[in-house]
């Protein structure tokens, strides 16, 4: 839900914003291939690091709390999501740098370096507005992470049993053993 209305407030921000700077046909500021290419370089990274399955995991820790998840669940998909927006941007910067050399080859026609100033420009802003929208996604993620190792923290105050405590008793329950084996 909180995701929802974040991408609505960002969609009224930047159509507000074309409005005001008198664009007419919102439709220019569309570009699917810039947008695919700039995803691709996103899930291309995740994929090649093995962390997509923990990027879509993210969307399902933040948009439902799961208590059944550990820590480690909680740490690979936040790194994840850092990824995902980072390969984005440098790769929205890669993209930009390209179009400049493209742009620098064909000197003496100024309709082609306006059609690559629209094609950077609009990459840039795919980049960095994808890193936006994912920016709550990975706060979130972090403040469950903190959350999870509070409860860890108050669960070992209270004296419930936890992870560690269910190792010492593993490690009792082996040294009764031993000490059986060897006493016979």
């Amino acid at each position: 839900m909180f995701l929802l209305v974040f991408v609505g407030i960002m969609a009224v921000i930047v159509f507000g914003a074309g409005f005001m700077a008198g664009w007419t046909d919102f439709a220019a500021v569309w570009d699917f291939t810039s947008l695919a290419m700039v995803v691709l370089i996103g899930v291309s990274a995740l994929a090649a690091s093995g962390l997509w399955r923990d990027f879509l995991n993210a969307f399902h820790l933040t948009m439902r709390k799961r208590k059944s998840a550990g820590l480690l669940e909680w740490k690979r998909a936040e790194e994840a999501v850092e990824l995902f927006i980072k390969a984005v941007r440098y790769g929205g910067f890669f993209i930009t740098v390209l179009e400049f050399v493209n742009m620098y080859n064909i000197p003496d026609d100024p309709w082609a370096w306006r059609a690559n100033l629209v094609v950077m420009s609009l990459v840039l802003l795919y980049a960095y507005g994808m890193s936006v929208l994912l920016l709550p996604v990975r706060s979130r993620l972090h403040v469950g992470m903190i959350e999870y190792m509070q409860d860890g923290d108050e669960n070992e105050e209270n004296g419930e049993d936890t992870n560690q405590g269910k190792m010492a008793e593993i490690r009792k329950g082996k040294e009764e053993e031993t000490i059986k084996k060897e006493g016979r």
